[in-house]
Parts: structure tokens; C-alpha cells; sequence
């Protein structure tokens, strides 16, 4: 049987998490101000009753899924992603399909408790995925980043607020990963060496413990 394989991006090239969040917010604002519009229009059109209620209701789903699943795919992105230079692909580097997106989306209507302890965990994981990611099996990176390296999809183990999860991830292969670090280190070095000044080392970002097995 052959092991599937997937791909993984440097840390650096995830979308860190002021920037998830800003683009959440974005992406928040740009729905609701669909779903107000398309509110006036059927109010305007259908007299109140309950099937203008059905209707509004309906149009909402829809716009939703039409934003956060086929937009959000294509290559135009939704407004957050666009004005965060932020993209969203499925562990094999390609766009996810539309039953994670759509799983996704479901996760991230259950509450606003919820969205913050989902945007949270991610400044604890390895590859910057929020629970939502997590579930769908996909990475928010940056815009023009490139992927570091081949790994084999394994399942790992995790428990949350009490509850245990396997979640299929890509193993990295702390190699490769440390072999483009050095060279983009060596690349900084030549380039400073003509200014005459020395690069700060980053830092690894604080975060949350995962537990796994």
C-alpha cells in the first residue's frame, strides 16, 4: 500500500496570528455587509411573513457558502485574503476541496468562544494551524511562500478541553527545514556583510502545548 505524502512550509510562511485574525475580521465584516444588503433587498421585495423570514435565512446560507467555500477556493480569494496576501491550501499544496472548506465553515459557526480558542491554538502548533485547519486538513500561508518539503501524511493524537482527536498532519523532516533556514541565514549573512550590520535572530513564537502520541 502506498503512503500518501504531503507537503509542509517553513513556520515563517504560515500566516501568523494577528494577521489570522485580522483577515478574520475583515472576512466577518464583508459577510455581514452582504447578508445586510440582501436583508434590504427581500424586505423591500416580499411583504413581512414567514416565508421573507425562510428567505432571509436561506440567502444568508447561501452567501455564506458561496464566500467562505467557492470564493475563498478560486484564485480571487475572499477580501481578508486578498488585502492579507494570505492563501489556504489542503496538506497536499494544492486548493482543499469544498468538503473541507465546507467542514470548515461549520466549525467556525458554532460560536464566538469557540473562534477565539480556535485562533488561539494555533500560535502553539507546528505548522501555525488553527482547530479549524486542523479539521479540514489545511494551512493558511503566506501569499508567495513556497513549500519546504515532502512528508509522509501520518494521524496524531491530540486531547482538548477533555476530548481526543486524531488529526491527519505531514511529518517534517527536521533536515530539509533546517537546511533552508541555514541557507536563508547565509543568504542574510552575505547580504548584511556590504551594510555592515548584523540580522536579529528570530525568535520562536510563544504559544500552546499540543499534546500528541
Amino acid at each position: 500500500m502506498k503512503t500518501a505524502l504531503g507537503v509542509y512550509f517553513t513556520r515563517e510562511d504560515y500566516a501568523p496570528f494577528w494577521l489570522r485574525l485580522l483577515v478574520d475580521v475583515i472576512d466577518l465584516l464583508a459577510f455581514g455587509a452582504m447578508c445586510a444588503a440582501l436583508t434590504v433587498v427581500v424586505a423591500i421585495v416580499i411583504p413581512v411573513s414567514r416565508s421573507m423570514v425562510n428567505l432571509i435565512l436561506f440567502a444568508w446560507v447561501a452567501t455564506a457558502f458561496y464566500y467562505f467555500v467557492i470564493l475563498k477556493r478560486s484564485r480571487f480569494r475572499t477580501l481578508g485574503y486578498r488585502l492579507g496576501r494570505i492563501k489556504i491550501v489542503g496538506l497536499d499544496g494544492q486548493p482543499p476541496s469544498y468538503f473541507s472548506l465546507s467542514l470548515r465553515l461549520m466549525f467556525g459557526m458554532l460560536g464566538p468562544l469557540n473562534w477565539l480558542v480556535d485562533l488561539a491554538w494555533l500560535s502553539g502548533d507546528a505548522h501555525r494551524q488553527a482547530l479549524r485547519d486542523k479539521f479540514a486538513s489545511t494551512y493558511v500561508a503566506k501569499e508567495k511562500s513556497q513549500t519546504a518539503g515532502q512528508g509522509k501524511v501520518v494521524f496524531r493524537y491530540y486531547e482538548i478541553l477533555f476530548y481526543s482527536f486524531l488529526f491527519r498532519e505531514v511529518a517534517v523532516d527536521p533536515t530539509a527545514t533546517s537546511t533552508r533556514r541555514s541557507g536563508k541565514r547565509s543568504s542574510r549573512s552575505r547580504t548584511t556583510s556590504a551594510t555592515g550590520t548584523t540580522p536579529t535572530p528570530a525568535q520562536p513564537a510563544p504559544g500552546l502545548k499540543t499534546i500528541t502520541r
